[in-house]
């Protein structure tokens, strides 16, 4: 494919917007892949207990640690047992006699009713990002995933129409 110039405006303008969407989607999958790759694994916060530290739609990163280590203060993402929505809530003490964390939601007055055993951690939260939880949720259905490749598809073909102006 031999490299033309694109000298018409609405071509160079088709140009910008066609690799600003590329570079936005290979952005958004690097964001995705990269942390799994060193070991994180990725949530979206879908309640309020957290805030306003993590705020609702955040997406949280966590890393996983023996739960002996996790200290008070660290902010934990667990399984209460009744259902497979992992939890984030701080730590407020970690009973390692027992193998038990006492958790707390910031927005929540109370302590959790149920301890957490070290069995139900799955890793303490190292980043959070707000709002990026919630535009990630749809990219694990495969409407979502079809939906990239559209967007992908949609910009290739802008920086194509552009180099034919």
């Amino acid at each position: 494919m031999s490299k033309q110039k694109i000298h018409s405006p609405f071509g160079i303008i088709l140009n910008i917007i066609g690799t600003a969407i590329i570079i936005a989607v290979i952005i958004l999958c690097l964001m995705l892949t990269v942390p799994r790759l060193a070991g994180y694994t990725s949530y979206c916060v879908l309640t309020g207990s957290m805030e306003p530290t993590i705020p609702v739609g955040s997406l949280i990163y966590s890393e996983s640690v023996d739960p002996a280590s996790i200290a008070e203060g660290d902010v934990i993402v667990f399984s209460d047992g009744r259902s497979d929505v992992p939890i984030t809530h701080r730590v407020i003490s970690n009973d390692a006699e027992n193998g038990q964390l006492i958790t707390k939601g910031d927005a929540n007055a109370k302590a959790d009713l149920s301890p957490v055993s070290y069995y139900d951690v799955y890793g303490r939260v190292a980043l959070h990002i707000p709002v990026l939880g919630r535009l990630l949720i749809p990219l694990g259905t495969l409407a979502g995933k079809l939906g990239v490749i559209a967007i992908i598809f949609a910009g290739l073909l802008m920086c194509e129409l552009a180099r034919r102006l």
